[in-house]
């Protein structure tokens, strides 16, 4: 690394704490804290959620994806897109008719307190193990191209994104987010059009072209032609979409981390624009990573590196310690940075109003003045930014890591939609049976998984969340018939 990339890599550390300390300085209670006073411009929203959304697995893993495979991973994006629209016109008005600063409030006033505390309880491991997956992803990524320890890189990520999380709150987090998004979106741009300006644009598409690389949608499977095959192929065009819808309702609507950007927007109309748009944002960049991975490829193809890893998702970091010249080494190596920081940043914020909100102020007898809940905010979220820190550490050797992270959430996300879903869409539902409920459909995937990993698996692994969350929504649906209250349902 020359001084001029370590100057660009240091002034992006001094902006970003700067900002994030800026945006956050006049935190005077847990509103502010939590959802920002509800003062958020909607573009920062939106940008926060690009931000959020690309993180570490789409800047450095997708890359992986196109080099190794092909584009199908686009598939999903046109689910999750149908998703977004689905999630702002029926859970958004809700959320903010109950005047919710936390998404499982939504629950205790529909159920009860049991749907509340369970759903937060799911939260939080969902969260603490997919924010340790991506941020293990981007540590990686810097240990390799830096050439020093994981346990130092890691080290730094959570000591400098501490230092404006936990005094700003998600203001500090939303408005960081949106320089985060620049810098990593501009450093992918550069690499790709510096990789096509090495091989040739020529070059590149057939080479490319040629290995299939290019290939976006695949409606028929390489297992074979007969309706079990399709089913189990997970790059199937419909299973593919199927999963992008469930798994990104899942992530919108009853994911703490993503809605909590979106409660801090000033009405439900301007929550709606930013996770929609959000949606028209997110294919685009995903393609664009993608192509990254598939320039990759043909480079390496027509210049042959005998020392190139095995693995897919340590192509990219090679290529950046390589073969990038000053300057534009400097600009990747901050957009992998910015990548783990906007990871690690949100799930720090969300999982400490989280807690306070869902666990916190509802079991302690004597109420907490707001002085007393800001800082407890603060604390937990210092807590939680070191518990995702050591799980990264110990994920480190996590395999696949993109898909690593989907499986994680697939066994609490199917629990948490299917309540969410039976509590907005229908008027039954028991507080007690829910908790039975969403235990039954997180236990059947992790069931799934287990026969997947043991190599006995039946269908593919796309499936799981979609099965789980059907199994949690039958089961509430035994809960007896209730009156809610107006604010709370289809509002």
């Amino acid at each position: 690394m020359s001084w001029i990339d370590l100057t660009i890599l240091v002034f992006y550390f001094i902006a970003i704490v700067g900002v994030g300390l800026y945006a956050g300085r006049r935190e005077k209670d847990s509103r502010d804290f939590l959802i920002g006073g509800r003062s958020v411009p909607w573009p920062a929203v939106l940008g926060s959620i690009v931000a959020t959304e690309v993180s570490a697995a789409t800047f450095l893993a997708v890359p992986g994806v196109g080099f190794s495979e092909n584009m199908n991973y686009l598939q999903f994006g046109i689910g999750s897109l149908a998703a977004r629209f689905f999630i702002a016109f029926i859970f958004i008005g809700a959320f903010f008719s109950a005047e919710c600063f936390s998404i499982y409030e939504y629950l205790r006033k529909r159920f009860g307190h049991r749907s509340q505390y369970t759903a937060s309880a799911y939260f939080l491991v969902t969260r603490l193990l997919s924010s340790g997956v991506r941020l293990m992803i981007a540590a990686s990524g810097v240990s390799v191209i830096l050439d020093i320890p994981l346990g130092l890189c890691l080290l730094v990520f959570a000591v400098l994104t501490i230092a404006y999380t936990a005094m700003g709150g998600i203001k500090a987090v939303i408005w960081t987010d949106c320089i985060q998004a620049v810098v990593f979106l501009s450093a992918g741009i550069g690499l790709l059009s510096y990789i096509v300006y090495r091989i040739g644009w020529t070059e590149w598409w057939s080479t490319a072209g040629e290995a299939g690389r290019f290939e976006v949608l695949r409606f028929s499977s390489e297992e074979g032609s007969d309706l079990w095959s399709l089913l189990a192929d997970p790059q199937w065009f419909w299973i593919a979409v199927l999963f992008g819808f469930v798994s990104s309702a899942a992530a919108f609507g009853t994911d703490q981390d993503s809605t909590q950007r979106m409660l801090s927007c000033r009405n439900a109309s301007q929550a709606r624009r930013s996770l929609i748009l959000s949606g028209f944002v997110a294919i685009p960049v995903a393609t664009l990573f993608l192509l990254i991975g598939t320039a990759l490829f043909a480079f390496y193809q027509l210049y042959p590196d005998p020392s190139l890893p095995e693995s897919a998702d340590e192509v990219f970091p090679w290529f950046i310690i390589r073969e990038l010249p000053v300057g534009l080494k400097g600009l990747l190596l901050t957009g992998v940075v910015a990548a783990a920081m906007s990871s690690l940043d949100s799930a720090m914020a969300a999982l400490g109003s989280s807690a306070v909100v869902d666990l916190v102020k509802p079991l302690r007898k004597r109420a907490l003045s707001e002085t007393q809940l800001l800082w407890t905010s603060r604390v937990l979220t210092v807590v939680f930014a070191a518990t995702i820190t050591l799980i990264a550490w110990v994920l480190q050797d996590g395999g696949r890591f993109l898909w690593l992270a989907f499986q994680i959430t697939g066994i609490t996300y199917s629990g948490l939609l299917g309540v969410f879903l039976l509590g907005l869409m229908t008027n039954r539902g028991s507080d007690a049976l829910n908790l039975f409920a969403m235990l039954a459909g997180s236990g059947l995937v992790i069931l799934l998984l287990v026969f997947d990993q043991l190599g006995r698996g039946f269908i593919g692994w796309t499936w799981f969340l979609f099965l789980g969350t059907l199994v949690t929504f039958t089961i509430g649906l035994f809960g007896k018939p209730r009156t809610n209250d107006p604010d709370t349902h289809h509002a």
